[in-house]
């Protein structure tokens, strides 16, 4: 088994050097002859069949691959549709389509997100060992959803009928990377959007090709929909009697970035030496523990799980107000300032008399028994008091630009916190920057106060 899980990352380090080349060759391919452009973007119309993938899945590898990586696949899964669910409340996917299943990572975090609404899965995976074992894992579950299962997505369009094949929710985790030709990729996700009906996922890992691979695809989609946009203006300005195609285009044109991204602008981070990834820890099993190599050392109990992800939404970013719009925060020295004076007065006659109560009346301990009924019963009111509570307090941050995303982890050095953030700087949401902030507590008490307890992937407001 060892020897097996070695040689599925070995694999998976021959992909990375092919990511690493494919730009460099194509970039100088792009160089030497620029009308190639042209013709690999007809290519990317008509084509339609699924390309050759990379890595293929044969017993052997399925099996290293649910002993060393399907529980951190499963975590990156479960951490991008949790952040899915917080920025979408009302969304509740009945009709669902996970392509490059494998083993159903995927399916497990769907189904631990929206455990209710899930009503049909179909899932798309080439490899028959991945299709077995995931169905394998899957048997003894009550309360599955109808799941249908295809080796491409032309078998999928052969099954289903035109109007069926729309999906609520699209996901495509840790498979793009496998497809070595830029050009398939491209026509995989355009096949993947044309599926969707309202939100698209893709997840790959969190490394510079992973994160390349994401930008490169939230580029095509975001230029696709734009160029839509402009013919559906000029189509619109030439006829305006029919309104009922009128009504169709502007039903389906248009997308917006849900997560991470706070715009749709040219990602800032491009040519910069950063890339955009972010970070879940999880618990290690046995297996993983017992197969995965290290060094001469005991593995750690855990381990961290760096991903990269874009989540679309069809539709134009609504127009909300930001958050800190017309808001003013007062420096330290103005806190101060402003405080009573009587309430900072001690009365220390009190203060004596209750230090004597407390000396002279001890605390008496009661011998309670404890029931195990009762311990069950007091902590599940307890938590329904808490998260109450908590909807009480907590307000979800709405889809407008005015709220940024934290990229790297925030460093505090003494009373400043420092943090790096992704942010819109138009109210459409069209422009986007990265900057770096610093707060102190002299300054601005308030936010500095929320900056120590932010955490990398948090949103910021603006």
């Amino acid at each position: 088994m060892k020897r097996k899980v070695l040689r599925l990352s070995e694999s998976f380090n021959a992909i990375k050097g092919v990511n690493l080349t494919l730009t460099e060759s194509t970039s100088k391919e792009l160089f030497e002859d620029p009308l190639k452009s042209v013709e690999q973007s007809k290519r990317w119309k008509i084509k339609s069949a699924y390309g050759d993938i990379g890595l293929k899945y044969r017993d052997d590898e399925t099996i290293a691959y649910v002993a060393s990586r399907m529980p951190a696949v499963y975590s990156a899964c479960y951490r991008v549709l949790c952040e899915v669910r917080r920025r979408l409340p009302g969304f509740s996917p009945a009709k669902v389509l996970d392509f490059g299943a494998g083993t159903g990572s995927a399916f497990w975090a769907l189904r631990e997100v929206w455990p209710r609404s899930l009503e049909k899965v179909n899932l798309v995976e080439p490899s028959q060992s991945m299709q077995r074992a995931g169905q394998s894992l899957m048997q003894g579950l009550k309360d599955l959803p109808l799941i249908h299962s295809y080796n491409s997505i032309q078998a999928l369009n052969k099954d289903i009928s035109k109007s069926e094949r729309e999906h609520d929710l699209v996901i495509a985790s840790y498979v793009l990377g496998e497809v070595p030709s830029l050009q398939d990729r491209i026509t995989i996700v355009r096949q993947l959007w044309d599926l969707t009906r309202d939100v698209l996922v893709l997840v790959e890992p969190g490394t510079p090709q992973g994160s390349s691979i994401i930008s490169q695809m939230r580029s095509h989609i975001l230029w696709m929909e734009k160029r839509k946009s402009r013919k559906y203006e000029a189509r619109k300005s030439k006829d305006t009697n029919k309104e009922t195609s009128k009504d169709l285009v502007t039903l389906r044109s248009g997308v917006h970035i849900v997560a991470p991204c706070p715009h749709e602008g040219r990602c800032p981070l491009e040519n910069s030496g950063k890339y955009c990834h972010f970070v879940q820890r999880l618990q290690r099993t046995t297996s993983q523990r017992a197969y995965k190599r290290s060094k001469s050392e005991p593995l750690r109990g855990f381990e961290d799980e760096k991903f990269s992800f874009v989540a679309f939404r069809r539709g134009e970013r609504p127009r909300e107000r930001w958050p800190l719009d017309g808001m003013k925060f007062d420096t330290l020295k103005e806190q101060h300032a402003k405080r009573n004076p009587e309430d900072l007065e001690i009365d220390y006659e009190d203060l004596l008399r209750l230090q004597a109560e407390a000396e002279v009346e001890p605390c008496k301990k009661e011998d309670l028994v404890n029931y195990e009924s009762d311990e069950v019963q007091d902590d599940t009111v307890d938590s329904d008091k808490d998260q109450e509570k908590g909807e009480e307090e907590t307000i979800p941050a709405d889809l407008g630009g005015g709220w940024g995303r934290i990229i790297f982890s925030p460093v505090r050095r003494g009373r400043q916190v420092a943090m790096d953030v992704c942010r819109s700087i138009k109210r459409d949401g069209s422009e986007g920057s990265f900057q770096h902030l610093v707060f102190t507590r002299s300054k601005n008490p308030t936010l500095h106060r929320l900056a120590k307890k932010s955490l990398w992937g948090d949103l910021w407001p603006f």
